[in-house]
């Protein structure tokens, strides 16, 4: 199963990078890829056994794929699949199905972090993906959305950064597991990056701009998944540390009474 999640991370980006040379069938590809993340999902949905892998041991950079993840690398597929047939007959580009290919695989990845470093990463991909995709028509306002996007996700980000290294700091190691000995500041400073790439509560008033003015299809990548991406961290915190759980479900139900 080990070596089925090495080849099932990189297909999206191997896929994407092929669709260069195989212009006429971005689609296919992009379609493809999304139908065996499903099954990848459901497999540990259905079987929620954890399965781990250690990247770096030294610095705790480690993959975990268990029920949680597969919950949501479910719902990743399903929503790029309906992206891609609502486009399928649309007069849009190879490059569009190629930054969707990569953006689904960047998402993935999130899903399976299990660390700071690894996630940091991941996230960063999303947001270029994700300007790739907003500013795809190519507009003067749509540049200027995706620019504005990338700028706020990249801050966002910075703060995360500070966080992640203070927690290497105090712990020795940048696994999750790490974040129990972490100091209030580095806290504070991976919840604010995290609840702005998520747009969480007051932290995602900048994020309603952005998805009102991409394109349909775009759009829905974002509220769909790519938000996903700053709530699944979170989740995943509340449920490893008792003391984080009051918090997280502070911030869901702010979210869900006052947007």
């Amino acid at each position: 199963m080990s070596e089925l999640t090495i080849l099932w991370i990189a297909l999206p980006l191997a896929l994407g990078f092929a669709s260069y040379w195989l212009p006429r069938h971005g689609r296919c590809l992009a379609l493809v890829t999304a139908f065996v993340s499903l099954i990848y999902g459901l497999i540990h949905a259905i079987n929620p056994e954890p399965l781990t892998l250690e990247l770096i041991d030294r610095f705790g950079v480690t993959l975990v794929v268990d029920g949680l993840s597969g919950f949501f690398i479910v719902t990743n597929a399903l929503v790029t699949a309906a992206v891609v047939l609502y486009c399928w007959s649309s007069d849009r580009t190879n490059f569009f199905f190629i930054q969707t290919l990569l953006l689904h695989g960047s998402v993935n990845a999130v899903f399976i972090c299990a660390d700071f470093i690894s996630l940091y990463v991941a996230l960063e991909v999303i947001s270029i993906a994700a300007f790739l995709l907003i500013a795809y028509p190519r507009t003067s306002y749509a540049i200027w959305v995706g620019l504005r996007y990338l700028f706020v996700s990249n801050v966002a980000m910075l703060f995360y950064l500070i966080g992640a290294a203070l927690v290497y700091q105090s712990s020795g190691t940048f696994a999750f597991a790490g974040f129990e000995q972490a100091s209030q500041e580095a806290v504070v400073l991976i919840f604010l990056g995290l609840l702005t790439k998520g747009g969480i509560f007051v932290s995602g008033l900048w994020l309603p701009l952005t998805h009102s003015e991409s394109e349909s299809p775009v759009s829905a990548l974002l509220s769909g998944v790519v938000v996903k991406t700053g709530i699944f961290p979170l989740v995943r915190f509340a449920l490893m540390f008792e003391a984080i759980d009051p918090t997280v479900r502070l911030f869901g139900v702010g979210t869900a009474l006052l947007g």
